[in-house]
């Protein structure tokens, strides 16, 4: 079924309310239609659509389980095949995940939603634009745009999205790396995604090189936080790729023998 793209416009928010973030209530096109500004494009969104029943129907994936944004990523991405500057318009984030697509957000993040304080489950309708770590389809869209490796073809069906999984189904490592300036560039992203997932991290846990080895979760946070803090005082852009591997490296290892008193 084919989907015309529209941008929801900010004066619609106040429409957001407690009852539509609780589930209780939906909100249509023709609920929205003073707030909606077409944006010429009309993609079908049905491969989105089956996927997202897949994955509801897939009783090793509990609901909120951050395996969900791994499993959807590669479908979403390749369908909504948008340039950049087109995804960095939130209004199409919030037309998508208050029309389109509300009832895969609460399937996702309805664990979040409190009656007292609803701002969190808000950010997931309404943040979007520079902040790629908020919106629930913003955010899976962007992880697998910084993670994805294009395939020889350059074909869209020929796209790797190994990486993607690795990082977004580890949701301690999406939200670190989607969630600091260094994700725009994507050699940092990528080797953040291969060093610091959890495939890599377990290895070298079993290597037994480190005693009582911080957990992943750990891990991940502190090398970030400190990755953050090196790049302010050094231009990633001028950086070798394998100067960023390294550096990366160096830092994870250190907070695992900082862990281990070494």
């Amino acid at each position: 079924m084919v989907t015309e793209l529209f941008h929801l416009q900010s004066a619609a928010h106040p429409m957001i309310d407690s009852q539509f973030l609780a589930g209780e209530r939906d909100l249509t096109e023709d609920d929205l239609r003073p707030y909606l500004q077409p944006l010429g494009r009309s993609i079908d969104l049905s491969s989105v659509d089956e996927r997202i029943e897949e994955i509801r129907a897939d009783e090793d994936i509990d609901a909120q389980d951050s395996l969900i944004d791994a499993e959807l990523a590669p479908a979403l991405h390749r369908t909504l095949d948008l340039t950049r500057n087109e995804a960095a318009d939130a209004g199409l984030w919030h037309y998508l995940c208050v029309v389109r697509f509300p009832d895969f957000v609460h399937y996702r993040w309805d664990h979040v939603f409190d009656p007292e304080s609803p701002g969190n489950m808000e950010e997931k309708f309404l943040k979007a634009g520079t902040d790629a770590y908020s919106n629930a389809l913003h955010r899976i869209w962007w992880g697998a745009e910084l993670t994805y490796e294009e395939g020889e073809s350059g074909e869209v069906d020929d796209r790797d999205y190994s990486r993607t999984k690795q990082v977004l189904s580890f949701q301690e490592l999406a939200n670190d790396i989607l969630d600091h300036d260094f994700a725009r560039y994507i050699p940092v992203t990528h080797a953040c995604g291969d060093l610091l997932c959890h495939d890599t991290l377990n290895e070298i846990r079993e290597e037994g090189t480190y005693d009582d080895p911080p957990s992943n979760s750990n891990i991940v946070s502190r090398t970030t936080t400190l990755l953050r803090e090196e790049l302010t005082v050094r231009r990633v852009e001028m950086m070798e790729e394998d100067n960023i591997v390294e550096t990366i490296e160096d830092l994870r290892d250190d907070v695992m023998r900082q862990e281990a008193g070494w």
